[in-house]
């Protein structure tokens, strides 16, 4: 099982980085309907967060994202998931939201989280890191 961190999602949105949104749009596409991946509403949320400020998207269309990206296995956050976050944040030394996304994801049984903000190939709560933009990285 998989797990998409935010920035799967931003990419589909940024046509700044045609590369990126293209690889973000067959990783969206092949997860539709696909119970082998998961996405949180954290992820949503942030999403929405950055396309409004950052990327200027208007609400309507952020929106019409949203309802495309529920097309996508969404969960909620699990019970006493804000304490699994702190244990994460503190083991790992890593920003709060992030331990969220990771332990939102390790209690769903993920065992891939998949991200361009994590170190490539490293172990987070026995899940394995794998950032789909390595190969075309600076």
């Amino acid at each position: 099982m998989k797990f998409f961190d935010t920035n799967i999602l931003v990419y589909v949105a940024d046509i700044r980085d045609p590369q990126k949104q293209r690889i973000a749009e067959d990783l969206v596409a092949a997860a539709l309907g696909s119970d082998d991946v998961l996405i949180s509403e954290q992820v949503l949320n942030e999403f929405s967060s950055i396309a409004l400020s950052k990327l200027k998207i208007s609400k309507d269309a952020i929106k019409e994202y949203l309802r495309f990206f529920r097309g996508m296995a969404t969960v909620t956050f699990p019970d006493h998931a804000a304490e699994r976050g702190l244990d994460v944040a503190e083991r790992y030394q890593l920003q709060f939201y992030d331990s969220l996304l990771l332990a939102t994801a390790e209690v769903n049984g993920c065992n891939e989280f998949i991200s361009e903000d994590l170190n490539d190939g490293q172990i987070y709560c026995g899940m394995k890191v794998v950032n789909p933009f390595k190969a075309i990285a600076p």
